[in-house]
């Protein structure tokens, strides 16, 4: 089995450990948590509590000591009425300004998890364990909280920075591979917007041969490593997303709203596969609208539609999902806001597109 050391990627605020060493830095950093702080809570969902909390205390048995708090799995579950609960079990656990969350999970309980702390007793510090490609590469990265509001997508939350974020690829390990796949299209958004190379270096193999490649091989130390590089430079130049953080956002105007769709109707959509189908739509709406080179487009979707297949649209919920747009966060005025390429690697921020626009670029994708 290959050793992969940890590195350490420093922002201006906190660091994130990313290998198979990062645990083992944890495990030193505990010392002087355990000193330091008055209670340690671990959040957990149901999966991570079955299948990541046994391996972290396995790499750091003095957790076990540590108040475990749990939720159940899914999306669902990143709401206000979650977020309540989670602050009466603090209350009850006697948790007070000197304690520290440790989040242990995906997107779900990192963004949760954050919120949380970032609200009682008005902050009390964090750290973010993820789990999941997705959280590791991009909802545990960056300060953002948040949680759904009937059902639509980070409606509340809060830029609060944890106290550091260990990335450990072994738990890749403990995730079916649907949700490894899902996080790929988080991978192959940070390359498009940003950074060509990392783009044809992705996409020269298959998701599926991606899938087949072990966890313990150095491509995925790579692939953490080259996304979370891109995201932190970003978040560096522009933490509160005001301007260039946005270029995050591709794919997620129309991937949050098929996902809000599907929360609400009770029939969800992995994540990825939502922004999938966004990346796809953003990127018809990219040729008009931001000059994308349609030859360049043809090789994005057949990446992307060989690796997620096309989701069952319903033309006749069009008009919800567009309207379900006009709740981004990006918007300005009632207009709708989009972040598009110009180019493979480069992405352009607050493009307007008529709500025409975006029902022609569903067409196509009706059609494919």
């Amino acid at each position: 089995m290959m050793k992969l050391s940890a590195r350490t990627v420093h922002t201006s605020r906190y660091p994130v450990l990313i290998g198979e060493g990062a645990l083992d830095q944890f495990r030193k950093e505990l010392k002087q948590y355990r000193k330091q702080k008055s209670k340690l809570f671990i959040l957990t969902d149901a999966n991570t509590l079955r299948f990541c909390l046994p391996e972290l205390l396995s790499f750091i048995p003095e957790l076990e000591a540590a108040t475990k708090l749990n939720i159940d799995g899914g999306e669902e579950m990143k709401s206000l009425r979650t977020a309540e609960y989670l602050w009466k079990e603090l209350v009850s656990q006697q948790a007070d300004r000197n304690s520290l969350l440790i989040n242990l999970g995906g997107g779900v309980v990192t963004d949760l998890g954050g919120y949380v702390a970032s609200a009682f007793h008005r902050g009390i510090d964090t750290i973010h364990i993820p789990t999941s490609l997705i959280s590791q590469i991009d909802a545990a990265i960056g300060s953002k909280t948040g949680v759904n509001v009937d059902m639509l997508k980070n409606q509340v939350g809060s830029f609060f920075a944890p106290h550091g974020v260990f990335v450990w690829p072994g738990f890749l390990s403990t995730l079916p591979s649907e949700q490894v796949r899902s996080g790929l299209a988080e991978v192959a958004k940070t390359a498009l917007i940003r950074d060509e190379q990392f783009w044809r270096w992705l996409s020269r193999k298959r998701v599926k041969q991606i899938l087949e490649i072990p966890f313990t091989d150095s491509f995925w130390k790579d692939l953490l490593l080259k996304t979370i590089r891109i995201k932190l430079e970003i978040v560096r130049h522009d933490p509160f997303e005001r301007n260039i953080r946005k270029l995050l956002n591709f794919g997620h105007t129309i991937g949050h709203a098929i996902e809000s769709l599907a929360l609400r109707r009770e029939t969800p959509v992995l994540h990825g596969e939502a922004v999938a189908a966004g990346m796809v739509c953003e990127g018809f709406l990219s040729v008009g609208q931001a000059g994308l080179d349609p030859h360049e487009l043809d090789g994005v979707r057949e990446w992307i539609l060989d690796g997620f297949g096309k989701l069952p649209l319903l033309q006749e919920d069009e008009s919800v999902r567009i309207d379900m747009m006009r709740h981004d966060k990006k918007n300005r005025e009632q207009e709708i806001r989009f972040t598009l390429l110009s180019r493979i690697g480069q992405g352009r921020i607050n493009q307007v597109c008529a709500a025409e626009q975006i029902s022609e670029a569903f067409g196509k994708y009706y059609t494919l």
